[in-house]
């Protein structure tokens, strides 16, 4: 693959990658997430990173072999070189958006994973015990009669 093909490739699979990640924060940010949608993003985005991973290996390789170094201004003069200059710079913009939109679901992953913890936690002090046991059965025939199965 030339130079300017890979980055023609990153670029696309930032596209890509960026718009996984937007559809995760929908995901994230509807009031009942879908536990399977959210798998199979992170099945996605792990496969992505993956590709991405060994094209900017593979973009670095070149840049160096051709004598502009390992840094980003070298990465600059090696765009430039090639012709493809306005093509990195969007691939900047891209990384810089990926990087902030996968920060953004951390967080909310986060939060919810801290809320979650914090019901589970009422709830054990609320009964006494754990609530739930290693299978996901509730540990207690039920709260008043209402089923307490996970």
């Amino acid at each position: 693959m030339t130079p300017a093909e890979l980055l023609r490739e990153q670029q696309a699979l930032l596209q890509a990658f960026s718009k996984t990640l937007e559809a995760e924060a929908v995901c994230l940010g509807s009031g009942n997430a879908d536990g399977e949608r959210l798998s199979e993003l992170a099945a996605s985005k792990q496969q992505q990173l993956s590709v991405l991973d060994r094209l900017e290996s593979q973009r670095r390789e070149h840049q160096r072999s051709q004598g502009f170094g390992v840094g980003s201004q070298g990465a600059d003069r090696f765009a430039d070189a090639i012709g493809m200059n306005e093509a990195w710079q969007r691939i900047r913009q891209l990384a810089e958006r990926v990087r902030r939109t996968n920060r953004l679901n951390g967080h909310i992953i986060s939060s919810r994973l801290e809320h979650n913890q914090q019901a589970i936690d009422f709830l054990n002090r609320a009964i006494g015990g754990s609530v739930y046991g290693p299978s996901g059965e509730s540990r207690h025939g039920g709260f008043g009669g209402i089923s307490s199965k996970a």
